[in-house]
């Protein structure tokens, strides 16, 4: 069953039963408010008939009393009223009748109810289909006054109230159904329109949107879908270029492999079926040798980066001005095959993370910037302190690269100029791997070059989060440190003195 159905199926007997409650609360009110004012009039009637009786009986004599009867008593304040006649009876002390206006005979047991303190007491009596309300008192001398009137008009008005309150119940449900019915249409269209997207959103219909404008829980729904939409949109965009980016690694992992696996087997075929010289094998196998070393550091490459991607970070501080220094040392080596000078400034200042992950960064940067660079050339390395963090920057006067190819350098084997990669001994992983490790460091970094003036790589760090208390140890440790370096310094200065 659709919602709309339940919804009208829910509401209209909820308001039909609420309607009937309050519209039955409501007649038995009423009719309560005129059967409480029919029975006062007949109390109060009954008491004017007693108060009469008793006055016109206490102003006759004794000798009067005995012989005027109680029905000439009755006829004489009657007269005085200018009432031909009542409905009221007069009791003797026995219950034998005394007067009685008309052939009206009740059956009540009232007087049974009557004592000293009590000595007024009223039922309601049906006879026929008549209802009437019966009121007797007892007056003060042992006689008992009863008075009867006819209350059947109060309970058929009742009854004609409940009729016509049926009919305006069944006339207004009909109403309100049938305004509920187009509620529920009009909230449901947005619902389906809601729907509908969603089914072509299923589908594939990926640009799919619902245009809803409403503050209602609707609109909040239909700008959730959007949201949901774009969010979607936006991951499988990704995922597709994850998707393409893993096709392309996978094609350039076997155009890498392909390459010295068929140099490895083609001159161990050579070495197995062919006599050769003892030159010819030691070439044969110095060919083997350096593909198997260029294999293994591509393995060695690509266990980095599966580890960069699993490594949790440990933050440790480090100086920078010794951090770049000990880099310095550790290249100085390959940089003096071709000539290449490293020069090296950086500010007083700390950055956090891990140390050996930090230096295979720079290290594969310096070694890049080596491999870009001509024989004699420079390459400097510069940190510079800045608010809330510290940046690196790596700066060759090498062959530079284009705009259309600054973009994909850090796509894993992805090789500018793929021969000089290759007779350098390069495979494309190094900077892909330096990219993760940055990464984990929450760091970012910047590439500026062009075609014949160098390149230059800007890393930039930021403080990590940390607690109030941690931050001012620290600065703390900081100082200390900072201290210690120019006692150093001066000590140094002293003994060259």
């Amino acid at each position: 069953m659709k919602l709309s159905w339940k919804l009208f199926f829910i509401t209209t007997p909820i308001f039909i039963i609420f309607l009937t409650v309050f519209g039955t609360w409501m007649v038995q009110d009423n009719f309560w408010s005129s059967f409480d004012r029919e029975v006062e009039a007949c109390m109060v009637e009954n008491q004017m008939f007693q108060n009469s009786y008793e006055l016109t009986k206490h102003a006759l004599s004794e000798t009067q009393r005995e012989q005027a009867s109680t029905k000439k008593i009755v006829e004489s304040f009657y007269r005085r009223r200018g009432k031909a006649d009542g409905n009221a009876r007069v009791l003797g002390t026995h219950w034998e009748v005394l007067y009685q206006d008309n052939d009206l005979n009740i059956e009540h047991s009232i007087m049974e109810q009557l004592d000293d303190s009590h000595n007024v007491g009223y039922e309601i009596k049906r006879s026929g289909d008549e209802v009437y309300v019966v009121v007797l008192c007892r007056n003060v001398f042992g006689e008992y006054i009863e008075t009867t009137k006819n209350i059947t008009e109060v309970f058929e008005n009742r009854t004609e109230m409940y009729s016509r309150y049926r009919m305006g119940v069944l006339l207004m449900a009909v109403l309100v159904g049938g305004v509920i019915l187009l509620v529920l249409f009009f909230v449901m269209r947005n619902m389906q329109k809601l729907s509908r997207a969603t089914r072509q959103f299923a589908r594939g219909k990926y640009d799919t949107r619902v245009a809803i404008r409403s503050n209602d829980e609707i609109g909040t729904l239909a700008a959730d879908f959007n949201w949901m939409a774009n969010a979607m949109n936006t991951q499988m965009e990704q995922l597709q270029n994850e998707v393409q980016r893993q096709e392309e690694f996978t094609a350039a992992f076997a155009h890498e492999l392909k390459t010295p696996l068929t140099s490895i087997i083609g001159y161990a075929d050579t070495i197995r079926q062919m006599d050769l010289s003892p030159e010819e094998t030691d070439m044969c196998a110095d060919y083997i040798y350096r593909q198997g070393k260029r294999l293994q550091s591509l393995s060695y490459k690509l266990m980095e980066m599966t580890l960069a991607e699993k490594q949790e970070i440990s933050y440790q501080e480090i100086y920078v001005p010794e951090f770049l220094q000990e880099i310095q040392r550790v290249v100085a080596v390959s940089l003096q095959e071709k000539n290449l000078r490293l020069s090296v400034s950086a500010q007083e200042g700390v950055i956090y993370g891990d140390r050996e992950l930090l230096a295979s960064v720079f290290i594969n940067l310096i070694d890049n910037a080596r491999k870009a660079s001509e024989e004699g050339k420079n390459i400097w390395m510069t940190g510079v302190a800045m608010p809330g963090g510290y940046s690196v920057t790596v700066e060759d006067e090498g062959r530079g690269i284009s705009p259309e190819e600054l973009s994909r350098i850090t796509e894993p084997f992805y090789m500018v100029d793929k021969s000089r990669a290759r007779k350098e001994g390069g495979a494309g992983l190094g900077l892909a791997l330096c990219r993760k490790i940055i990464e984990l460091h929450q760091g970012s970094w910047q590439f500026q070059s062009e075609p014949g003036k160098g390149l230059k790589i800007t890393v930039l760090f930021g403080l990590p989060e940390v607690t109030g208390r941690e931050r001012t140890r620290r600065r703390r440790e900081q100082r200390r440190a900072e201290k210690e370096r120019k006692k150093g310094r001066r000590r140094q200065r002293n003994t060259e003195r």
